[in-house]
């Protein structure tokens, strides 16, 4: 027998008493209640259900979990030692979760025998880029006051060089007092249009002058400026194909509908 045969075999042994160990470790009992055992492999199942990774946690989560599945475990022993059964309006609520997880497996398999393409998507994203557009936002902010006189003598403070943010602080009469008038990033369609149309039309660090709308007085300010951005096929992919396959699963609600003549009385429900 040559070297590196030799040298195989020392390795594969080596590799089995790795494995044997593992899958004894992983039945060794790592948790008993009364004449009951749970292993490694039942906790990391246990895991598994509730979205944690074993691999990804430190000893102090771990142990932590344990303690959660072991209280578990000990209700569940108790549970049954009490004889405890799920109420009537329990179990229709249990048969309502399992109606709900094999209507979703139906419409993954209808999905997966005949998947929405890329070619699709990318029909879709072509035929409308505008539709994928971010639009223009800026950074507003603005004095608001009740009176026009009250308006133009802060204008004229301004006008002075006095601080905007400060004179927002000493006079607003919203919520936006105490930030200095700030009303953050926004776009278009957040305020009545007397106040929009000039906060759109300022450049950026422009003052406007006395703008009136139903709410008082206003002096805006603009801070900032991002312009409108078109969003690239990658960046809308997936939000492109939950649209194309919510479209195919109303598809194939109306034709089951069809299919199994369904008469709907909507007179009942007035």
């Amino acid at each position: 027998m040559n070297k590196k045969m030799i040298f195989f075999f020392i390795a594969l042994g080596f590799l089995l008493v790795l494995v044997n160990y593992s899958y004894c470790q992983s039945e060794k009992p790592l948790l008993t209640i009364g004449n009951q055992s749970f292993t490694i492999k039942d906790f990391e199942e246990y895991l598994g259900m509730t979205g944690f990774k074993a691999q990804n946690m430190n000893s102090d989560i771990k142990k932590r979990l344990l303690d959660q599945f072991t209280r578990e475990k000990i209700f569940v022993a108790a549970v049954k030692d009490a004889g405890i059964e799920i109420t009537d309006e329990q179990k229709k609520h249990l048969d309502r979760i399992k109606q709900m997880y094999l209507i979703q497996n139906y419409i993954e398999k209808i999905l997966s025998e005949s998947p929405i393409t890329e070619t699709e998507i990318r029909q879709v994203y072509d035929k409308q880029p505008q539709q994928y557009i971010i639009p223009e936002k800026r950074k507003i902010r603005h004095i608001i006051v009740q009176s026009e006189e009250k308006a133009k003598d802060i204008l004229e403070k301004l006008q002075e060089g006095i601080s905007f943010e400060e004179l927002a602080k000493q006079n607003n009469t919203d919520a936006t007092k105490q930030r200095g008038g700030d009303l953050g990033w926004v776009g278009k369609g957040v305020f009545v249009k007397e106040f929009e149309d000039v906060a759109f039309s300022l450049g950026k660090g422009e003052i406007s002058n006395i703008v009136k709308t139903q709410f008082g007085y206003h002096i805006i300010r603009v801070d900032d400026i991002e312009g409108s951005k078109q969003r690239s096929f990658p960046e809308v992919q997936q939000e492109i194909k939950r649209k194309l396959e919510q479209g195919r699963i109303l598809n194939i609600e109306e034709a089951l509908k069809k299919k199994y003549n369904v008469q709907i009385d909507y007179s009942l429900v007035r």
